[in-house]
């Protein structure tokens, strides 16, 4: 079915949904969470990443803020567009979408434009997360799901004007940042205005050495929304949001992106006790376009090679989903979804000087490299999960959800066809993913509960099309497998949560079995095709593994004394093995742990803040992988409002001014004599910000 004729099929279903009258019950649903409770509480591996827990940490991109989250870890190719990583699971491993539904996908082949990155972090209310292949109801979760959830307006009885303005700056790199919000909110209609602008330079390490890190954004975001219905409790949501970034550093990256503009758009449509059968109804329809050009114009390669490329990223879908009431007992779930996603783009390099030889050209030559050759991916899903209360001490959940994922690739180049003797259309892939869990309340102060799952995946565009781009954390290129068959992650985990008076300790322990891992293999029969007179000779190919697996934990436990303090400490270890290849699995995370002491008042608030992470020596050759040195750092926030109206904050990051960098940050590349460094993280900043509410 083509896509214009699916979207208008949804917009059909909405409008008749919105011409509905429904008698309310209760106010239990939202539509940008991924969890309806109903009238039964289920705390299933979820964890909530508040904005207001983190207002303290200097935030300014939506994927940092997960790095002081047990169990994460951030990957870095610059100061912009970071990505979260769970238990070593990341990129398509994790399903990331917005405000219940809505997904995006990056149009750089070296993801410079994660989905993540398309939300300003000044919109965000919370971050959810389920952690493992433990849902079936928002697409295909291997590693885990992350719902972005954006702000949401109150609801009223009188008309009502809310606004916000903030502005400050952050010493080291010279970074400027502003962002306001309005909302107009009456009894049935509001109407939400938020716009951000981030001006950032390059900062400096604790050594003093200077970090190519700059980037400049402007982002807005409106919300129209209607609630109505006996009780308000019905809503009908149109969402729209656009991004425009240029001028970014990625000095862990062959390129750096001149820009990168995103448009998001999508229509909800919620509403509860249609019957006493069906207590809920939730649609959804969105649409994302991301337009993204990178170059080697900043590059000392620019004099022998000018190069650049320009790529783009569609993403269409929807999802209906019924909330069933069988019984008081039971809570049921069930609907399809459907999700499309095109990429398209080339690479147009204009060869000056041959770099083989250093001999100048009489005339420039071009070539044109196709990157995504016009590809397209479709995942039509259907699900189901039941949620029983055995009895009061005892809640069962099961789930299962059915894909079928087609490909088409259209404008094929032709040493990828030929690499494949032409067969290079991929079959489809029908997956089959399901989960259990069961969780004892013993008490509302103390639970244990038991997850299993399996996850399964099918293979991105990247890992199935990508021609000859590198696109890995080594020197390769990497070259695409249409015949890749689906992952499958097998996993099972045990948490425990007690919580007292004034303490609170939790463990979580899991383990993940996985087959046909997708990783990629130094091909010797597959020449380099670029600079072929440099090392390395060869190219990658995309493969799959039969054996590999994770374990590991994530604990906390957090004081609350004196009425106002609080001090919190957490920490989480991933081990990961390729038991295929007999060696560590790349790109893990080491053992990290986040500890912090706070006070917080009517009018002040303020928190010293440390995190530790120890040497990652468990690093796999195939990658060319380097151990990482052990690292501590520490940032001391406070804030504070003498009026309702006003706020300030201040804050010293990085604090000793420790030189450090991530394990998962990339090293530099094409950046001349720099090529192979490390990528420091920012030393010692001072930054202070300013806030009016109205």
């Amino acid at each position: 079915m083509r896509i214009n004729t699916i979207i208008k099929y949804w917009l059909i279903i909405l409008v008749l949904l919105f011409s509905t009258t429904i008698s309310a019950q209760t106010d239990t649903i939202t539509m940008e969470e991924i969890l309806v409770t109903g009238n039964l509480d289920v705390k299933l591996l979820q964890t909530n990443i508040s904005a207001e827990s983190i207002k303290l940490q200097d935030v300014h991109d939506v994927g940092e803020m997960f790095k002081t989250q047990a169990g994460f870890s951030i990957a870095k190719r610059g100061n912009y567009a970071m990505e979260p990583v769970l238990r070593g699971f990341k990129y398509e491993q994790l399903n990331v979408q917005i405000d219940g539904g809505t997904k995006s996908s990056n149009a750089c082949p070296n993801r410079m434009d994660p989905a993540i990155s398309q939300v300003s972090p000044e919109e965000v209310e919370k971050a959810e997360v389920i952690k493992g292949p433990y849902s079936v109801r928002f697409g295909p979760s291997l590693g885990g799901l992350i719902n972005i959830v954006t702000r949401r307006p109150e609801k009223v009885d009188v008309f009502k004007v809310k606004a916000a303005v903030e502005g400050g700056y952050i010493s080291n790199g010279g970074n400027y940042f502003g962002q306001a919000n309005v909302q107009l909110l009456s009894k049935g209609f509001d109407v939400s205005l938020n716009a951000d602008y981030k001006d950032f330079g390059d900062y400096q390490s604790g050594d003093g050495t200077t970090i190519p890190s700059s980037y400049s954004r402007f982002g807005y975001a409106v919300k129209v929304g209607n609630n109505h219905g006996k009780n308000r409790q019905n809503r009908i949501q149109f969402t729209w949001r656009q991004g425009f970034a240029k001028d970014i550093d990625h000095a862990g990256l062959p390129m750096d992106a001149d820009f990168d503009n995103s448009t998001m758009a999508y229509l909800d449509y919620m509403v509860q006790d249609l019957s006493g059968l069906i207590f809920s109804l939730k649609a959804k329809a969105y649409g994302s376009f991301v337009e993204h050009e990178m170059s080697t114009r900043k590059r000392p390669s620019w004099n022998i090679t000018e190069a650049v490329t320009s790529v783009t990223s569609k993403s269409l879908g929807g999802r209906l989903e019924f909330g069933l009431k069988p019984g008081e007992k039971i809570l049921q779930f069930v609907g399809l979804d459907y999700a499309y996603t095109n990429k398209d783009g080339s690479r147009e390099r204009l060869v000056k000087i041959n770099g083989c030889t250093g001999d100048t050209l009489p005339q420039p030559k071009e070539f044109t490299d196709k990157g995504w050759q016009d590809s397209k991916m479709k995942d039509l899903g259907v699900f189901f999960e039941n949620k029983y209360q055995v009895n009061s001490n005892l809640l069962w959940v099961a789930g299962l959800r059915l894909d079928y994922v087609t490909y088409a690739i259209d404008d094929p180049a032709a040493d990828f066809s030929e690499l494949y003797n032409n067969d290079i259309q991929p079959d489809a892939d029908f997956n089959f993913s399901v989960n259990t869990s069961l969780t004892w309340q013993f008490d509302p102060s103390f639970y244990i509960q038991w997850a299993g799952g399996r996850g399964v995946r099918s293979a991105d565009l990247g890992e199935k099309f990508i021609n000859h781009f590198s696109v890995g954390a080594d020197a390769y290129e990497y070259v695409g497998n249409p015949h890749l068959k689906p992952e499958v992650n097998y996993q099972t985990d045990i948490i425990i949560s007690k919580q007292w008076n004034v303490v609170h300790i939790y463990a979580d322990v899991f383990y993940s079995y996985l087959n046909n891992y997708i990783t990629a293999f130094v091909d010797t029969t597959l020449q380099k095709k670029f600079m072929p007179c440099k090392p390395p000779a060869h190219a990658k190919r995309f493969t799959n593994i039969d054996n590999a697996r994770m374990y590991g934990f994530e604990a906390g436990v957090d004081f609350f004394f004196a009425k106002y303090f609080k001090y919190g400490l957490s920490g989480g270890y991933t081990n990961a093995q390729n038991i295929s290849w007999d060696e560590p699995l790349a790109e893990i995370p080491p053992f990290t742990i986040n500890t912090a002491f706070g006070f917080k008042s009517k009018k002040v608030n303020a928190e010293i803040r440390a995190r530790y992470a120890a040497e990652q020596n468990r690093i796999s050759t195939s990658f060319n992988e380097s151990a990482s040195d052990a690292f501590i750092v520490t940032d001391i926030a406070a804030s504070y409002t003498p009026f309702k109206f006003m706020e300030i904050k201040a804050s010293v990051t990085n604090l000793f001014d420790a030189n450090y960098y991530e394990h998962l940050s990339r090293a530099y590349k094409n950046m001349g004599s720099g090529t192979g460094s490390d990528y420091y993280e920012a030393g010692r900043s001072f930054n202070i910000s300013l806030r009016f509410n109205l």
